[in-house]
């Protein structure tokens, strides 16, 4: 997705189908990458595009406070100019309005972030092996990407409602995104850029779909019980979280 894409995305405001589960799952997303980064003793982190601002928001918040640098890499003019007049941004971070593929990094980095960005790139093979090459020896770097074989997709292939659990929907397009991993995939992506998994978890077990899923009224109780048991399932949940280091 370019610039201009990014800036017309429909999929970032409330009326789009999956907004209110894509901030149940970014939520999620950041409440884990910011254990990684704490564990980790990062004092410099990098994140790929700004998307919902759930992610770089939990990161001011929470770990403004420790990071001596934040940078922020966002392909969109029109994004970046709405974080600021949303979100209050200390003089620590820096909005590097670029896309993935230009980028330089100036230093090597403690923490990296990409959550919920490869489905999009042109070549995401690219964009670990270059991210990877600023991460500093020992460093952490933290990627989440759609699982083309969570559990409702496969459940909706077998019943024969999808003929393809690979193949992107109407709201997938309208998102930008241009492919599905599956782990094994996203495993392959990441030792080609030479780096070595340290954490494997699943976001979100969904076993039906959200239209579904909101019919049945089920209590938060028991959604986030679908996000708890989704750890040890990545090969099924509707998310793949790894945590990987150089």
């Amino acid at each position: 997705m370019d610039s201009s894409e990014l800036d017309r995305s429909t999929g970032y405001r409330p009326e789009f189908k999956f907004y209110d589960e894509n901030l149940r799952m970014l939520t999620w997303y950041a409440d884990r990458l910011v254990a990684a980064v704490q564990r980790a003793g990062a004092r410099s982190l990098l994140s790929l595009g700004i998307g919902h601002q759930v992610v770089s928001r939990t990161i001011l918040g929470r770990l403004g406070g420790s990071l001596g640098e934040y940078t922020i890499v966002e392909g969109s003019a029109a994004r970046i100019a709405e974080f600021r007049a949303q979100t209050p941004i200390p003089a620590s971070v820096r909005l590097e309005n670029a896309l993935f593929e230009q980028f330089e990094a100036p230093h090597p980095i403690d923490a990296i972030e990409m959550g919920f960005v490869l489905e999009h790139v042109d070549d995401p093979r690219l964009i670990v092996s270059r991210f990877a090459s600023f991460l500093r020896p020992g460093g952490v770097l933290v990627i989440v990407v759609p699982n083309a074989r969570s559990l409702h997709r496969l459940v909706g292939y077998r019943a024969g409602l999808l003929d393809d659990p690979y193949r992107l929907s109407p709201q997938d397009l309208e998102l930008g995104h241009q492919r599905y991993f599956d782990l094994e995939s996203i495993r392959a992506v990441i030792r080609e850029a030479g780096l070595r998994i340290l954490v494997t978890e699943g976001i979100f077990l969904k076993c039906v779909t959200t239209e579904q899923l909101a019919r049945l009224g089920l209590s938060p109780e028991v959604m986030d019980g679908f996000f708890r048991v989704a750890v040890d399932y990545p090969e099924i949940s509707n998310a793949i979280y790894l945590e990987t280091t150089r």
